[in-house]
This record gives structure tokens, C-alpha cells and sequence, in this order.
């Protein structure tokens, strides 16, 4: 009877194993594994099922493409540690011979995405009957190597770069009747040491996106496929074996209308296609975040025949969330924020497809609510959670970025956590999540306890790196010393504003589960306060001791409810004052405290500003997909596709529209509408719990309408 455990190839038996996990601080010397990297293997199987129905489960480290039959089935896992790796689930009809074909990929590199360069390189799979009769079948496996695929890293080591050779590739390897006689038997995988999870949330959205435009340039055709896309390029070309073609994959245009393959974001998508005698097809692995296409190299009889871009994301039902009104540019910026959520939304939210493809704390805080207002779901929030818990074995107050190899650890993200928990409570009510998460917002209490003062505040945390703002320019002046890894001596503004947020969040989750409240922010925000209020400015101070008042140091003291009611007007001002911005994840938190100042015009007038310090800028110049800074060259290395910057979703939603989540409300949401009377014909509907909320403002009066999603909405 065939294996069901942990399978491996030959060569990895005398490959060590190794432990990657640490704190930033710490010194670790790179692990020796004897692993090679960037490795690309076929695996084949096949296994006679009874009849009746069936479940395919299959996970891998660190990932798989898998087809059933020779048909595309899936892609995964989702990046984990292996001491709870997911598998995903396939349903599959018995009665019949079925083939499985795996394309695996050992990465080998230590960055924010994979636990990869740990020396574990192994797949599991395994066929479960489903109802009736207990039984499980295991999968003989035969592999190959595949050395088709060669290239150096790429952003900061974040993927392989992808020349492919056709001629080294076993064209129709995936179909149930290749002959893989002459492969290699899989073996146990003795060192196994993973915990097997199902997978956390749904498995991907793939889909086929032809070109919006393909026209000639010398040499070859550039492809256009209409905005920012992640995924992988397939494509076929009829020529001569030994034929190189050259790939440029870029996210805009430079001066002379080419594809500019050398990003903004430290990637460079330049890429080498040879060809096999006849027609050649392309098969790409790993994604990119791209939006155009160069294919050069197609002269003395090279054609291209066919091509699209598999594009991959979270499954997303476009007609849930829509907004429509008389504000084209508010339309517009919302779109731009709904596709970046839609590339950084894949086995796990992205701070960006592209230059780190990495899950961080921080940027999760507004991609993850924007999401669930998009999808109405919160299974791929809950993943991100628990990702960032489980990095609580090496780092008691987590991690800023997980589950990536790349230790990196950041106080103002850490401070953050519990408004992730509470954002799925807010949309879910479900009191047994946050009992799940409540150990690590104690733990990250007890982590920054011991730098409190007597009065509460906190002072010479060595905790981590205090970002404040990114790229350093958008830190209005920032009064204080900011050091990396750590915060630095002192006590200064951010640090103790986002602790006093911290602790207002525990406090409600203390609420919730009936616990014992602690009360400690009053405390603290008293003595926040005392410290660094300046009345004379009638505005917060970067740091004890300090005249400047920053944006920073007032946005997120107006953000948790600290401003006095005699700083409004100041706070207010300050934000409107030309010149004064940050970037545009704290922007988000600086509109929200503009909303419980009930400021909402000034909040609309800033969320449609036209400076170069807004979601408007990235729209006159050109977005696709929000920028993680305003405009292109606001940041020596700016990401054209960042969800980080996709705040304006959630507060058109709630602080605009009015629907705001609240699981002790009726039906779970109140409806608080503060619409402009300029959108007299604004539309929006939004997924909420199991209904559709529809927000419409015709001669300035605002109603609202819910019904069950599974009617068929308006035009329907």
C-alpha cells in the first residue's frame, strides 16, 4: 500500500534540517543545510479510487502547482510555520484511475515570504473517502528534477527570476498517459517534523486575462492587460530550437512608451524564453506584480500564437462591494484601493506582490479590513492572525512580519495587533476568536511592561524599531531619534500614543470575554497628557521636553480619542495645512480621528485632496493599484501596488456612508450616514454578515436598504 506520510526526494537525505526562527537582535549565523536552492521538481502518481466521493489533500514545502487528470486543480499551501503547515482539500469523484501531478519548488532563501533556506523540502498528499466507509489512500510517487528554470534572486530575495528553457521541459508530463518510466521514486521523509493544519481560508482564484492591447514594437509586441495584475505570463511561440526570446515585465511605460522591466520597487522583470523546434509553450512558476508585457526576440520566422496572464488572488465577487456616484474620482480612487487589496490579497496579505511579498502586522491592519468589506469574509483575516500568534514562540510580542523567514520586529505593529481580532469581532461577533487570541495581547503587554514608568508611559523601549512613518520624509519632523532595532532612549509621542491605543483595545476585548477590566488607560492617558500637551500650540509634542508638534505626534492621540475638545479646531488645521502630510498608512488613522471629531467635510476634502498628498496624485499618474507613498517619486524604491495605502475603503464605508460594524447593534451594524451633498447620486453596497447593505443618497437624503446576499442584486 502506498505512503501517506511525508515524501522526499533521493538527494535530500543527506540535507541538514535547520531552525531559521529567531528575534531581530539576536545573532544567528545563516543555516548550512547542503540544500541547493531554487529547486524545481515533477512528481507523478496514480491511484485506482473506488467509487463514491472523495477528498484530495495535499500540502508541500514550500509549494506545489497540482493538476488531477491533466486538468489544473490548484495551487499552495499558504506560507506557514512547520509547526502548523496547512494542506488544501479537493473534492474528487471515485470509479475511476486518477493521475496527480505535482510541480514542486524548493525556493531555499531566507526572506519575509517562505520558511524557506530550513533545508525541509518535502509534499504530502493523500485521498480521504468522504462519507461512507472510513478509507485513505496513499499516492506512489515517481519525480524528476526539472532543470528548466535558471535566474538569479530578485527584489529583496524574494523570488528567482525565471529563464526558461523549453527544450529541457517534458511537454504533457501533468496527462494521465505520460510515460515517466525512468523517474526517480519519492522516499519518507524521515526528518519530517511539520504539524498538518487544514488549510485557513479558501483556496485561490485563478483566472485567464487576455491582453487589452497588443501592438508591435521593434523586435517583438508589447502586451497591455489593462491595470495591475499578479499572477504568471503564459504564452506560445511557433520558431527554431535555440531561439532566446527576452521577457520585460514592468508596471508602467517609461518616456519612450517601452515596458519599464527595471521597477521603481527594486525588481528587475527582465527574463530569457528559449525555444524547442516548433511550437514552444511558456510555464511559469513563481508570480509577479506587472501590468505590461514586452515579447522580443520574435524575427526570421518566430511567432507568437497565443497568450494571457493567469492572474491569482483571493476569490473576490466583484459585485458585492461597488460604489457608484457623481464623484468620478471617488469611484476611481476606490477602485485603485480594490484592485491593490485584490494582488495583495493571496495565501496571505501582501505588503506588496513584488519587491517582499511580505505579510506585515501593521499593513494588515488596513488591508484586512478593506478585504473583509470587499469579500465579506474573514477566513483569510483569521489566517493572518494566527500567523502572526504563532511567531509568539520566538518573539513574545510577535513579530512584524510572518510567517517569512526574515526575522524583523517593530513596537508600533506590535501595538497594533488587537485591532486585528477586534476586526473580525466587529464582523462576526464571535466571542470564541477572541478567546483564542487573548494570550497574545496579554503577551504583548507583559513584553512592554517592564518599560513603563510610574506613571504609565513608556521610555527606553529596546523592544524594536519604531517606524513612525515611511519613507522617512513623510515624518513631518519627527522630534525624536528614531534608531533601529530599537526605539531609543527617552519617552517620546508615538510609541506611547499607540500604547495608550493598545490598551483601549485590550480593555474592550477585557469587555467582551467578561474579564476583569484593568482600567490602565486611564492612567496612561492622563499622563499623556500631562506630558505632551502644549497648550500654547493647543497640539501634542513629538517627545517629553520637546516644542515641535508633528502630524504624527496629534493623529494618533486624535485617532483613540485623546485630543482635548479645545484641539480640535488645531488638529483640524494642521491637517489641512499645505505642505503637512505622512504616508498613507497612518493617513488612514488620521481620517478616522477626523471622524470622531464628527469633521467629516474636512475628512472628505482630505480624502479627495488634490496635492501631490493623495489617493488623487496616484491617479494623475496613472494608478492601477494604490502606491505605497502618494506619487512615484515620493520614495527612491515605491512599490506601485501597495494595500498598505487602501484606507480610503474602509472610510468611505464607515465614516462616509456610515455603515459601521458592531455585533451589538441589530443585524450587526449601525448606520451613521455623513455624506457630502455633492454626492446626490451616490450608490454603495457592501457584504455584511449574511446580507447586502445598499447606501443611496438621492437630493441629499441618505437611505439605506439590506437583503439576504443571496438575492439577486439591482440590474441582476
Amino acid at each position: 500500500m502506498a505512503e501517506t506520510g511525508w515524501m522526499t526526494i533521493r538527494s535530500w537525505r543527506n540535507v541538514r534540517q535547520a531552525d531559521v526562527f529567531h528575534r531581530e537582535r539576536e545573532e544567528v549565523p545563516a543555516p548550512e543545510t547542503g540544500a541547493p536552492q531554487n529547486l524545481h521538481v515533477l512528481a507523478r502518481g496514480r491511484v485506482k479510487l473506488p467509487p463514491g466521493s472523495w477528498t484530495l489533500r495535499i500540502s508541500a514545502d514550500d509549494y506545489y502547482h497540482a493538476w488531477l487528470n491533466g486538468r489544473w486543480l490548484g495551487q499552495g499551501p499558504a506560507p506557514a510555520y512547520h509547526d502548523r503547515y496547512h494542506y488544501q482539500e479537493y473534492p474528487v469523484e471515485g470509479g475511476r484511475v486518477v493521475t496527480v501531478a505535482l510541480h514542486l519548488y524548493y525556493q531555499g532563501l531566507v526572506n519575509r515570504v517562505w520558511n524557506s533556506g530550513d533545508g525541509r523540502f518535502a509534499l504530502w498528499a493523500e485521498f480521504v473517502r468522504t462519507g461512507g466507509k472510513p478509507d485513505r489512500r496513499g499516492i506512489n510517487w515517481r519525480y524528476q528534477v526539472c532543470r528548466a528554470y535558471s535566474g538569479d534572486p530578485v527584489g529583496y530575495d524574494t523570488q528567482f527570476l525565471e529563464n526558461f528553457d523549453s527544450r529541457r521541459w517534458p511537454e504533457g508530463w501533468e496527462r494521465p498517459h505520460f510515460n515517466e518510466r525512468g523517474w526517480g521514486r519519492m522516499e519518507p521523509a524521515e526528518w519530517a517534523d511539520y504539524r498538518l493544519a487544514p488549510r485557513p481560508a479558501v483556496n485561490l482564484q485563478r483566472n485567464r486575462v487576455d491582453p487589452a492591447e497588443c501592438r508591435p514594437v521593434p523586435g517583438g509586441v508589447l502586451l497591455d492587460f489593462g491595470r495591475e495584475r499578479t499572477g504568471t505570463l503564459y504564452a506560445a511561440v511557433r520558431g527554431r530550437a535555440g531561439r532566446r526570446l527576452t521577457l520585460r515585465f514592468g508596471e508602467e511605460l517609461d518616456g519612450a512608451g517601452r515596458v519599464r522591466f527595471d521597477l521603481r520597487c527594486n525588481c528587475r522583470y527582465e527574463e530569457v524564453w528559449t525555444l524547442r523546434e516548433g511550437e514552444s509553450v511558456l510555464h511559469q512558476y513563481d508570480y509577479k506584480a506587472f501590468r505590461y508585457v514586452e515579447v522580443l526576440g520574435l524575427e526570421d520566422g518566430a511567432e507568437l500564437v497565443r497568450c494571457w496572464v493567469w492572474e491569482r488572488h483571493y476569490p473576490m465577487d466583484e459585485g458585492l462591494c461597488t460604489l457608484s456616484c457623481g464623484a468620478d474620482q471617488l469611484e476611481e480612487l476606490f477602485e485603485i484601493c480594490k484592485n491593490a487589496v485584490r494582488c495583495g490579497s493571496q495565501e496571505s496579505y501582501l505588503d506588496c506582490p513584488s519587491r517582499e511579498k511580505g505579510q506585515y502586522l501593521g499593513d494588515a491592519v488596513v488591508t484586512a479590513r478593506s478585504q473583509v468589506w470587499l469579500t465579506g469574509k474573514t477566513d483569510l483575516l483569521r489566517k493572518c492572525v494566527r500567523d502572526f500568534m504563532a511567531s509568539a514562540r520566538v518573539a513574545p510580542s510577535l513579530l512584524a512580519v510572518a510567517p517569512g523567514s526574515l526575522m524583523q520586529e517593530i513596537a508600533d505593529y506590535s501595538l497594533m495587533f488587537p485591532a486585528l481580532p477586534l476586526t473580525d469581532y466587529d464582523f462576526t461577533g464571535d466571542r470564541a476568536f477572541l478567546w483564542e487570541c487573548w494570550p497574545a495581547v496579554e503577551g504583548i503587554a507583559g513584553q512592554f511592561a517592564p518599560y513603563q514608568r510610574p506613571d504609565g508611559l513608556l521610555e527606553n523601549v529596546t523592544h524594536g524599531w519604531n517606524l513612525v512613518d515611511w519613507p522617512e520624509q513623510y515624518r513631518d519632523g519627527y522630534d525624536f531619534p528614531l534608531t533601529r532595532p530599537e526605539v531609543g532612549e527617552g519617552c517620546h509621542n508615538v510609541v506611547n500614543a499607540l500604547w495608550f491605543g493598545f490598551l483601549l483595545m485590550k480593555e474592550k476585548m477585557e469587555r467582551v470575554l467578561d474579564l476583569p477590566r484593568t482600567h490602565q488607560s486611564q492612567q496612561v492617558g492622563t499622563a499623556f497628557l500631562k506630558t505632551f500637551w502644549r497648550w500654547d500650540r493647543k497640539l501634542f509634542a513629538d517627545s517629553e521636553g520637546s516644542a515641535h508638534c508633528s502630524l504624527h505626534a496629534n493623529l494618533y492621540p486624535a485617532c483613540f480619542g485623546l485630543t482635548p475638545a479645545v484641539g480640535e479646531d488645531a488638529y483640524e488645521r494642521l491637517l489641512r495645512t499645505p505642505g503637512r502630510a505622512c504616508g498613507p498608512l497612518p493617513m488612514y488613522f488620521a481620517l478616522r480621528g477626523l471622524g470622531r471629531m464628527g469633521r467629516y467635510k474636512t475628512l472628505y476634502q482630505l480624502l479627495t485632496r488634490e496635492d501631490e498628498y493623495g489617493w488623487r496624485n496616484m491617479l494623475r499618474e496613472g494608478a492601477t493599484a494604490c502606491f505605497e507613498a502618494w506619487g512615484k517619486d515620493q520614495k527612491w524604491n515605491t512599490s506601485l501596488c501597495h494595500p498598505w495605502a487602501s484606507g480610503a475603503i474602509p472610510l468611505i464605508i464607515e465614516e462616509l456612508a456610515g455603515v459601521k460594524p458592531d455585533p451589538d447593534w441589530p443585524g450587526g451594524f449601525r448606520f451613521q450616514p455623513r455624506l457630502p451633498d455633492r454626492l446626490e447620486d451616490f450608490s454603495l453596497q457592501v457584504p455584511l454578515r449574511e446580507n447586502l447593505v445598499r447606501v443611496e443618497q438621492q437630493q441629499w437624503r441618505a437611505a439605506m436598504t439590506v437583503m439576504p446576499r443571496n438575492q439577486k442584486r439591482r440590474g441582476e
